[in-house]
């Protein structure tokens, strides 16, 4: 594994790797156009390309999920945002992996094969299996090569990070400090104003609209868009229309009899201990008669399962630690076993109970099976049908395609390039220079689902600026938000200034004319919830009050404000915790861990192309 960083930013070690950086990359860092270029790489980092097409591999899957968490709330600046983010994620990678080559330290392939047999999603029967490893890869678009070099750079990139935790220290008095501030406490109410109910109170000129409107045409254009005929292969469809007999059906489920196969399981009480000494008392305890639960609860370091008594519910095999479940798959239902050491001391185990698995009989899965062979026989008409189709729809047009394979031709709604009703693979495709611009049939696309598509452009519209009238309305409403925030914002300010001149006559006429009430919220911590978290920081972020309560006007968001009146502040005398001691050091391994890859980005010799993303 790698070897360890032993000292921070400031440290011997770090400073030998920032004079290896240094040494190792060209001194010059630029953001280059280079608009005679083919446009398939989007940066260099130290002669290291990342291409359009990798880059693309990870925006994408990125964006399809962001668009389904968010919805009709996804816009295009979400677009720049994420692909800016996405690229600095692949250059830094990229410098960690230089950096890890440089420093002669790799993972090795005994680690990355670890690694890879240890997850559970690649078993069976609780062993690593060859076979459902690289269908699983498959059915997520990986080679096993392209797999194992991603797990590598990741394990190896990983490492680096870790070991920071190593070379991170924390001072008793930095801790001391943090302690104070996580526990201290603050007493506070709060008035909060909403622009929404000021908009009657303020009115915008129309020339002040037309002005707007004037100043920021651009902002106000239609782009253009597209709509498209397609036809569709959908493997829920095929699957439906495939007829099942029973000598099929029978012969598909011995074929299939291993996923109809219910493993052993068993049920076991253990309690951990520190020692082989400590073990063997608790075992002489229970042959005198103790009662397991109560020993457990009193002596278990197992926090997760001592308080039920050392109860592990009902597992299989390949769940618990090898000679753990080796032991109690050994035991007979009352027994207490020998001690068993395993990485984290020694358990007493008592078997409790097993059930025995079986194979559910034919009739009792028909239902399932019969679904399973309909996909299974789906998938493999799909790709037949697939290769019909990608060669039909290079000789002959899309109605000739959906005819002579009995498609449906479906027609979409007019959408453009940055829409979020489209998968980003259908929106590229239609907006390709062979469809949008050729007018051609489009190459199959594979969609979620398991959908395959061919489209081609059956109508465009032209990118159009929005006329005033179109838009004055949403320009008015925009304006009068802002004209509102403004005048809250000076109650806010007028409320802050009489209460800390003590002027609170002034104060309250102000409330009572625009109908304001303090909040009352009282004494919280910082991770109260009894305010919105926005409004708590705020108040800790305010200086402590002397003698009399503190009056702030704050700005809570674009369309709200606030007056906090903060009484007062109150500390804790409690010693550091461990956990928050841990927090601390993770902490600064991630500010040294900045501080490396900052030296590395200043030291590479890097070249985005901004305009390719």
């Amino acid at each position: 594994m790698l070897s360890s960083i032993k000292d921070k930013t400031k440290g011997p070690i770090t400073i030998i790797i920032v004079g290896l950086i240094s040494l190792t990359f060209v001194i010059t860092a630029l953001y280059g156009v280079d608009f005679n270029s083919s446009g398939e790489t989007v940066a260099t980092i130290n002669s290291e390309e990342i291409s359009k097409k990798e880059f693309l591999s990870e925006f994408n899957p990125k964006k399809r999920q962001l668009q389904q968490e968010l919805a009709e709330k996804y816009t295009t600046e979400f677009d720049s945002i994420l692909k800016q983010s996405t690229l600095e994620s692949m250059i830094n990678r990229r410098l960690l992996d230089q950096l890890a080559k440089d420093m002669g330290h790799a993972t090795t392939g005994e680690e990355l094969q670890a690694l890879i047999q240890s997850n559970n999603v690649f078993k069976v029967d609780g062993k690593f299996s060859l076979e459902r490893y690289k269908k699983l890869l498959a059915l997520n678009g990986y080679s096993d090569v392209k797999y194992e070099t991603i797990k590598l750079a990741e394990l190896t990139q990983g490492q680096i990070k870790y070991n920071l935790l190593d070379s991170a220290f924390v001072t008793p008095f930095a801790l001391k400090n943090l302690q104070e501030l996580n526990d201290q406490q603050r007493e506070f109410n709060y008035i909060q104003l909403g622009a929404n109910n000021y908009s009657d109170k303020v009115k915008v000129a129309i020339e002040s609209v037309k002005d707007f409107y004037d100043n920021q045409k651009e902002s106000f254009s239609e782009p253009q868009k597209i709509k498209v005929n397609f036809v569709e292969l959908s493997l829920s469809q095929i699957a439906k229309d495939i007829q099942v007999n029973d000598d099929e059906l029978f012969n598909f489920y011995e074929d299939e009899k291993e996923r109809f196969t219910t493993e052993e399981e068993r049920q076991a009480q253990h309690i951990l201990v520190e020692s082989k000494q400590q073990a063997e008392q608790i075992i002489a305890q229970l042959n005198s008669g103790t009662d397991f639960a109560k020993l457990a609860a009193t002596h278990s370091q197992d926090t997760g399962s001592k308080d039920a008594g050392g109860d592990l519910g009902f597992f299989t095999l390949g769940v618990m630690m090898p000679e753990f479940e080796a032991k109690v798959f050994s035991m007979k239902v009352g027994e207490v076993g020998a001690p068993v050491k395993t990485e984290f001391g020694y358990h007493v185990i008592k078997l409790n109970a097993i059930q025995v698995g079986d194979i559910k009989p034919f009739e009792s899965v028909r239902d399932d099976l019969t679904k399973l062979y309909k996909q299974t026989q789906a998938q493999k008409l799909l790709y037949d049908l697939t290769e019909q189709l990608t060669n039909l729809a290079y000789e002959v047009s899309l109605e000739e395609v959906a005819d002579q394979m009995s498609l449906k031709l479906n027609t979409s709604e007019f959408f453009t390039q940055n829409n979020t009703q489209h998968e980003q693979k259908f929106t590229d495709a239609a907006f390709s220079d062979v469809v949008f611009n050729k007018g051609e049939n489009s190459e199959p696309i594979e969609l979620s689902g398991d959908r395959v598509l061919v489209l081609r452009v059956k109508d465009k519209l032209a990118q159009r600026q929005k006329s005033f009238n179109e838009v004055k309305g949403e320009i008015n409403t925009h304006l009068t938000t802002l004209l509102a925030k403004t005048f809250v914002d000076n109650i806010a300010q007028k409320i802050s200034e009489s209460l800390t001149k003590g002027d609170t006559e002034a104060a309250q006429v102000l409330m009572d004319k625009n109908q304001l009430k303090w909040n009352k919220v009282g004494w919280i911590k910082r991770d109260s919830s009894k305010a919105d978290v926005i409004i708590v920081n705020k108040v800790f972020a305010l200086t402590k009050p002397g003698d009399s309560t503190t009056y702030s006007a704050q700005s809570l968001n674009k369309r709200d404000s606030i007056v906090i009146a903060l009484s007062k502040v109150k500390t804790s005398n409690k010693a550091p915790s461990n956990a928050l001691a841990r927090s601390l050091l993770n902490f600064e391994s991630d500010e040294t861990f900045k501080g490396i890859l900052t030296t590395l980005r200043n030291n590479a010799d890097l070249e985005i192309f901004i305009e390719r993303l």
